[in-house]
């Protein structure tokens, strides 16, 4: 039965106190900190977008239905939903909009843009203005306000076209200070929109409480931290699980349930 516990006595913590007090230790996790820091930036403007694939909702059935736009006759109507979001953690205001790059919002294709209209966003006062020229969409910023994390609109577009669109049909074109690309496409169905945090605190938190009352309760008595193979097995797959909801929830995760 030996065989099946996993000791932790005064040998076990000293070989453990020598590899933590090296050097090579040291400098190992400093690397891995810095390039964490400097991949992963605690704070950065990530404006995203996303255009839904062109569904036909109206078509010219016969000469009985006919369908216009400002009293000219068109064949079809499609609709794409056009969401704009903020997926990093720093707010993105008026002021980073450049006024004479606006986002806009056009096809390579030969398409007619009828109308843009706000579905939904994330808060009644965060505000944009929508202008369509030349088959071309132009949005901004209004008021004194800001895209926080999160944030974000849905803009419902009606257009029309000669031939069936392509599902990237669309481009957009954006200026924002402190990024390279501006609003960079996001493919929201390759997210999970689960937030998983509520799960991710309980877990860690139970492996927490669970490591501590072990070691708590075995230092109290002056006795050696023993585990069973099987619970060490239990504790590692908890934890590689927690890791990974973490990453998960940190990388792949869309903050947008207002959409």
């Amino acid at each position: 039965m030996q065989n099946d516990k996993i000791i932790i006595n005064k040998v076990i913590w000293g070989k453990i106190k020598k590899i933590l007090y090296n050097p090579i230790t040291a400098l190992i996790l400093t690397i891995v900190t810095g390039l964490y820091f400097y991949l992963v930036p605690l704070s950065e403007k990530e404006p995203s977008y996303f255009f839904s694939r062109p569904q036909l909702i109206a078509a010219k059935a016969n000469e009985n239905l006919k369908f216009f736009y400002k009293d000219k006759e068109v064949k079809n109507v499609y609709l794409t939903n056009l969401v704009l979001w903020n997926k990093g953690k720093e707010y993105i205001d008026n002021n980073d909009f450049i006024k004479s790059k606006p986002i806009k919002f056009y096809s390579k294709e030969h398409i007619q843009i009828l109308s843009a209209t706000i579905n939904k966003k994330s808060r009644k006062d965060l505000n944009f203005k929508n202008e369509i020229i030349n088959d071309t969409l132009f949005i901004s910023l209004i008021n004194d306000e800001a895209i926080e994390q999160g944030d974000g609109v849905n803009f419902h577009i009606l257009f029309t076209t000669n031939l069936p669109p392509k599902d990237d049909s669309f481009i957009l074109n954006s200026r924002i200070k402190g990024t390279k690309e501006g609003f960079k496409y996001q493919n929201v169905n390759n997210f999970n929109k689960t937030n998983d945090i509520r799960t991710i605190y309980i877990l860690w938190g139970a492996i927490i409480i669970l490591l501590l009352i072990r070691i708590v309760t075995l230092f109290i008595y002056k006795k050696d931290i023993v585990f069973r193979t099987k619970e060490l097995f239990f504790f590692t797959c908890a934890i590689l699980y927690t890791i990974y909801l973490t990453i998960k929830h940190i990388y792949f995760i869309v903050n947008i349930d207002w959409l």
